[in-house]
């Protein structure tokens, strides 16, 4: 670390469990969001303003005026624009070491390649195609998957490693089947805050 990222870093270097070791792996560290929505903004800027090294953000959306009230790395500024060129924009002012690689929506091989390349996985997406691909993904890659998701007032977390386990990890399937869950609550029709 240069004398710069001491400085920046240095409220994380002075906890005993992170240290300079824990930010420079922070630093050296990938993760992949998938999602750049309500849940996807604030997890990307925490995760730059924190020194991770690498986000990769995947969206096939645009920005929109009814966005603007939850998800934070938008503006005014920029409607219509691909959601990941936004993320980037705001992130690059966030952390300009932080360097931000924009996917377009993930599927097949990309979905693949994109976990493969990644040390853990952020599942801020809003459907469950989405969610239950990339579980598969990260059960059959071995890689650690936090899913998050939010509908109304209410929202849920879920997380992955199976690196730790002594047993095969339940996986997302595994508590919430893929039979069954034709219906899914959209925000746009049943509200968010």
């Amino acid at each position: 670390m240069n004398d710069q990222q001491l400085l920046r870093y240095s409220r994380h270097i002075l906890v005993d469990e992170i240290g300079v070791e824990g930010q420079e792996k922070l630093l050296a560290a990938h993760v992949l969001i998938v999602g750049a929505g309500g849940l996807g903004s604030p997890a990307a800027l925490y995760l730059a303003s924190a020194g991770v090294g690498t986000l990769s953000i995947a969206d096939g959306d645009t920005v929109e005026l009814s966005n603007l009230q939850r998800q934070i790395l938008h503006s005014d500024a920029t409607i219509g624009h691909a959601k990941t060129q936004s993320a980037q924009q705001a992130l690059a002012r966030t952390n300009s070491d932080c360097v931000v690689r924009p996917l377009p929506r993930l599927e097949g091989a990309a979905l693949m390649d994109a976990v493969a390349d990644a040390d853990v996985i952020l599942d801020c997406s809003d459907n469950f195609k989405t969610r239950y691909a990339l579980n598969r993904a990260c059960v059959a890659l071995q890689k650690p998957l936090v899913s998050g998701a939010a509908i109304k007032l209410t929202g849920q977390l879920f997380v992955m490693d199976p690196r730790q386990a002594h047993t095969p990890s339940p996986c997302y399937a595994c508590l919430y089947p893929e039979e069954g869950q034709d219906e899914e609550l959209r925000c746009a029709t049943t509200g968010i805050l």
